[in-house]
C-alpha cells in the first residue's frame, strides 16, 4: 500500500513545539494544523481504497471483544522494521509517502 503526504507546504518540525496557553500545554498551531490535515489526506486515501457499505462494517459485541482481547501494545510485534530515506526536494514538493507491506500472514502469537 502506498499513501501520499503532498500539498500540505512546508514540513513543521514536531519536536519541543508544545506551548503553554493559559494554564495548559498545547501543540504550537502550525504543527497541529498540519498534523491534523496530513491525517485527513491518509483518511482521504485510505476511505478511496477501501470502500465499504454499511452493511459490510459492524461493531456488534463480538468485535469489541475480540478488539477487547488483542495486547495493549502489538507494535513491537507487528511492525518489526522501518526502513526511513530522505530525499531533498524542491520547496514547496515537501511531504513523504509511505509504503506498507504485508510481511507475514499470520500474527505472531
Amino acid at each position: 500500500m502506498k499513501l501520499e503526504i503532498r500539498g500540505l507546504g512546508h514540513v513543521p518540525a514536531f519536536k519541543n513545539k508544545k506551548i503553554i496557553c493559559g494554564k495548559r500545554l498545547i501543540t504550537a498551531p502550525k504543527a497541529r494544523k498540519f498534523m491534523e490535515q496530513a491525517a485527513q489526506l491518509i483518511i482521504s486515501q485510505l476511505r478511496s481504497r477501501y470502500q465499504t457499505t454499511e452493511g459490510e462494517t459492524s461493531t456488534g459485541r463480538w468485535q469489541q471483544s475480540a478488539i477487547s482481547s488483542w495486547p495493549l501494545d502489538d507494535n513491537c510485534k507487528v511492525i518489526t522494521k522501518i526502513k526511513v530515506k530522505v530525499k531533498k526536494v524542491p520547496k514547496g514538493e515537501e511531504g513523504a509517502t509511505i509504503y506498507i507491506n504485508k510481511v507475514f500472514e499470520d500474527f505472531p502469537q
